[in-house]
């Protein structure tokens, strides 16, 4: 098997991490990786922003204000789950450092949604890069995302969406692989 794909089927989301300062040079190295990222005619949409110590703190505040009323009352959330979850919503497992990846938005929708995929194979490129460099990463969407108060914590500007925050840091947890869905339930062939 080669490397790439051995990257893809054992990098994990990690949501534990070890309280570990990072290297710089393996930082820009993962960094790296993200900027060579494919994108619709090159146009390289995507912005990194690394924080650590206090905006990682304000971020995570941003997530665990409205986790803490979100996660108790939905419904397709097991009871048994909901402290681990609302524990981990505190510092989004203690990552010392967290890369935003963010993308231009145009006035254009469709640049717009392009812009967006070429900051998720940005993203893409960073955990497989951070697997490499034995650091572990997590994809994180949703509400913190769109909230104004991220927003403004990080600075953005109003050409400026946020496509995923990237906790990272040293894994202090090994996840078993999810199950995936067959292969041959999501393939379509036409003209074969």
């Amino acid at each position: 098997m080669g490397q790439v794909f051995d990257g893809i089927l054992k990098r994990r989301s990690i949501r534990k991490y070890k309280n570990q300062e990072i290297p710089q040079d393996k930082l820009k190295k993962v960094l790296e990786a993200a900027n060579w990222a494919p994108s619709n005619g090159n146009s390289q949409p995507w912005r990194f922003i690394v924080t650590k110590g206090e905006y990682v703190d304000k971020v995570c505040n941003v997530f665990y204000n409205w986790a803490k009323d979100y996660i108790p009352n939905a419904p397709y959330i097991p009871k048994e789950q909901v402290l681990g979850m609302l524990k981990y919503a505190e510092n989004f497992g203690g990552a010392p450092v967290h890369i935003i990846v963010t993308h231009e938005i145009f006035e254009d929708e469709m640049k717009t949604k392009e812009a967006l995929m070429a900051a998720s194979a940005a993203i893409q490129n960073l955990c497989l890069a951070a697997w490499e460099e034995g650091l572990g990463t997590v994809w994180i969407g949703g509400y913190v995302l769109h909230a104004e108060d991220t927003r403004e914590i990080l600075q953005l500007s109003e050409n400026q969406e946020i496509a995923g925050i990237i906790p990272i840091g040293y894994p202090d947890e090994n996840p078993v692989p999810p199950e995936r869905i067959d292969l041959n339930q999501k393939v379509e062939w036409l003209g074969f």
